[in-house]
């Protein structure tokens, strides 16, 4: 009963994230190539890691993955991983992104976001706000922190912006104790330290693949359902040519259709001080 409670509790949290900042979690994956995505994540060795927002994660000694989340949602909301103890079940732990290019809900900047999530949490029947958000320094880095409890559990949600992306760690507990240890884990994170050093992640500049940056426009050829938009990511190299497309969400042809097109798009190259540097933007195609 206690894990049900739990988990309903944990779903409920995603249903208030994704509401606030996205829409329905849809079927359709992504298209895997050879740069990592956002839903690129894995677990070894006791260890979550994710090449996309480079960062990684040792989880709490004991602890493993639980239930795999779905597929990202149409704006661009992720499940990156949901971790519980092994044995008796005392907590969670829930890793979640929202892609801020296609959020319905523009936040503006992290601060925002969490002031934002605390509005919607506190709308809740039976949530109080704990700790009101606030910055906070965890593995020599700002984090927005805010605490809510119910229903006899306690939590509280870590967020950071990675990427243009709202990355949120989400802790839940039986007593605030364990949640005070859980947010201790926290502390063994580790951002920039992998193979994406922060010298060769590319500049997140929205809407940069239009108007006057755009001097060369393919279109996909119309294929599959007509009634959804379909969100797309791409990063543009120092040549102006698209090296990388990534399709949210969308239909196996769709993809196909989307990224035969991008490969033939020619962008005005976006330069620092007068040096060429890669855009990661976003797009969204509607296919009538």
């Amino acid at each position: 009963m206690r894990r049900l409670l739990l988990l309903s509790v944990v779903a409920c949290l995603v249903g208030a994230l994704a509401w606030r900042y996205g829409a329905a979690i849809s079927p359709f994956g992504a298209v895997t190539s050879q740069r990592p995505n956002p839903e690129d994540t894995k677990v070894r060795n006791g260890t979550f890691t994710s090449a996309y927002f480079d960062l990684s994660y040792p989880l709490p000694p004991g602890w493993t993955e639980d239930m795999a989340g779905p597929g990202p949602s149409d704006s661009g909301y992720y499940v990156l991983g949901t971790f519980v103890p092994a044995g008796e079940l005392t907590g969670a732990i829930f890793l979640a992104a929202q892609d801020m290019f296609f959020a319905t809900r523009t936040a503006g900047d992290v601060a925002a976001a969490a002031n934002d999530f605390r509005q919607a949490i506190s709308a809740i029947e039976g949530m109080t706000i704990d700790r009101e958000p606030a910055a906070v320094k965890v593995a020599d880095r700002l984090l927005q922190r805010v605490d809510f409890s119910g229903v006899g559990l306690y939590r509280a949600m870590f967020a950071a912006e990675i990427r243009c992306h709202l990355v949120s760690f989400n802790l839940t507990a039986r007593d605030p104790e364990e949640l005070a240890s859980l947010a201790r884990s926290l502390d063994r994170l580790a951002f920039g330290s992998g193979q994406n050093a922060a010298s060769s992640i590319p500049v997140c500049i929205k809407d940069y693949a239009a108007g006057d940056n755009l001097l060369q426009r393919v279109e996909p050829e119309s294929v599959g359902p007509t009634a959804t938009p379909i969100p797309v990511r791409i990063i543009i190299g120092t040549d102006g040519a698209v090296k990388h497309v990534h399709v949210i969400r969308a239909t196996a042809l769709q993809r196909r259709s989307i990224e035969d097109a991008l490969r033939q798009w020619k962008l005005r190259p976006h330069e620092i001080d007068g040096r060429a540097v890669e855009v990661e933007t976003g797009l969204t195609f509607r296919f009538r």
